[in-house]
């Protein structure tokens, strides 16, 4: 570099407005590099808690992190609450059989006491259940022929039976029970039959009755998806699972749809329009759609319900991954927060009261809160540098205005959850079986699992047992859901 005593006054001034530009520059690079740095720390942060990660995403770190958070005690008492129906043993009056066990000799001297009467002083009730042992029943078809016109007439078949031998109902029920709700394989379920029920079928004849339950239930899935289109509220939600075949590997998504009673699962290739159209449940609803912020649910639906604890979970997010040691983030976040839980207390509260609405002047309290504090996370967030678009809590911050009314409408209904929890629930057994049996081998396979577990879902909430739903299943008979349940 030359000498600056040495340059002209032109030259100098060119320097400078290099090294301005340089210097700007420089800026320019640092500010990107410390929002790519802001970005990673705030992904590094990121668990089930704080987002929409699932739990079993999180790490050794996120479980620490957990750990050392101070856990907020429940009012309610541990144990069984007031007024639940408990499913303990109790002593019955009838039981089944008595045995008598009597001393047979005297304790001090030994003298025989087998033959004298006593007095019963102490009673126990056992409950268990007989040895299993497989039953063999042979129909014999009776031909007879009639004396009047000599005319011979052979006794039908009863329904289902096929072959010289075959299984009965039950066993066919316990095997499509084992094999379609008891989270475990073919094989397994198939094993597990001979070990305990003493009747060892074999694989192809338990794949079968899957398909066989399946290939019963259309009429029972059109009953279920009408019943949810009549619903007034509707839970719905999706989860992501996995298709693995020699051929076929590639992402599958598990959807849930829930209203009161009515359980429904759905299977498909992608995640957006195209599936929830084909399903045919959302086309047309006019109900209240409680769902999580996911954009495919955008399209032709009459009112609908955030969920507050995917809400409360981003906004813990944006306030505990600020990296400001300020924390300027829980300035709105927290407040947002607290003004959500409140209007939930309200809720309860104007309910248990017997009201049909929270009181107007505590309602405008708790919508002044929450729209000032989600307007201070606009004006903190708007001008805030961020890789590839807009700061997340500016994001958050806009999508809480934007969709206030969306947000707010449990307040208005009574009948609106605050969460989605009623559809998020049943994906636990889902979750479960990917667990256990890591994937499916095609999605034909995935939604014949979906279907027999709307069937039998539904079917327990109504309180139909799910043998006596499989066996009538398999029967051709399927049990109906009501149509106003």
């Amino acid at each position: 570099m030359s000498d600056p005593q040495e340059l002209s006054r032109a030259e100098l001034l060119t320097a400078l407005d290099e090294l301005r530009a340089a210097i700007a520059e420089r800026d320019t690079v640092i500010r990107t590099l410390l929002a790519e740095v802001e970005q990673l720390k705030r992904r590094a942060g990121m668990d089930s808690s704080n987002s929409s990660m699932p739990p079993g995403l999180d790490g050794p770190a996120a479980r620490a992190r957990r750990a050392k958070k101070p856990k907020k005690r429940s009012p309610r008492p541990r144990g069984g609450q007031a007024g639940h129906e408990g499913h303990a043993l109790a002593w019955r009056n009838d039981p089944d059989q008595i045995t008598i066990i009597a001393p047979q000799a005297c304790a001090g001297c030994g003298h025989r006491l087998a033959d004298l009467r006593g007095k019963v002083v102490a009673r126990v009730q056992v409950f268990d259940t007989p040895p299993v042992k497989l039953q063999v029943t042979e129909y014999r078809m009776v031909k007879v022929t009639c004396p009047a016109c000599c005319r011979t007439t052979r006794a039908a078949t009863p329904a289902g039976l096929a072959g010289p031998c075959c299984y009965g109902p039950n066993v066919r029920a316990a095997t499509a029970l084992l094999a379609c709700a008891g989270h475990m394989s073919i094989s397994r379920a198939a094993d597990l039959m001979g070990v305990l029920l003493d009747a060892p079928v074999s694989t192809g004849f338990t794949g079968g009755l899957v398909k066989r339950v399946a290939s019963r239930l259309a009429g029972f899935e059109t009953a279920l998806k009408n019943a949810l289109r009549a619903a007034p509220v509707l839970n719905h939600d999706e989860t992501p699972a996995r298709v693995a075949a020699d051929d076929d590997d590639r992402l599958l998504y598990v959807y849930t749809a829930r209203a009161g009673r009515l359980v429904w699962f759905g299977a498909a290739d992608n995640r957006g329009h195209d599936a929830l159209d084909g399903f045919e449940i959302l086309p047309g609803y006019r109900g209240t759609l409680v769902r999580d912020d996911y954009t495919g649910y955008d399209k032709d639906l009459a009112a609908v319900q955030l969920c507050c604890a995917h809400l409360l979970r981003s906004l813990r997010g944006i306030g505990e991954l600020d990296p400001d040691g300020s924390r300027v983030q829980r300035c709105w976040t927290e407040p947002v927060m607290s003004t959500l839980t409140d209007a939930k207390a309200a809720v309860a509260k104007a309910r248990a009261d017997g009201a049909i609405a929270v009181d107007a002047e505590v309602l405008d309290g708790l919508r002044t809160r929450y729209d000032q504090a989600v307007a201070w996370g606009i004006a903190t967030n708007a001008h805030r540098d961020w890789p590839n678009g807009r700061h997340p809590g500016y994001t958050l911050a806009r999508r809480l205005q934007t969709r206030a009314a969306q947000v707010w409408r449990f307040t208005a209904d009574f009948a609106v959850p605050f969460t989605n929890n009623p559809a998020e629930q049943p994906q636990r057994m889902v979750k479960l079986q990917m667990k256990i049996g890591g994937c499916w081998r095609s999605v034909r396979t995935a939604a014949r699992y979906c279907l027999i577990r709307s069937y039998l879902g539904t079917a327990r909430n109504h309180g139909i047992h799910p043998l006596d739903a499989l066996r009538d299943a398999l029967a051709g008979n399927p049990w109906m859901p009501p149509q106003n349940a």
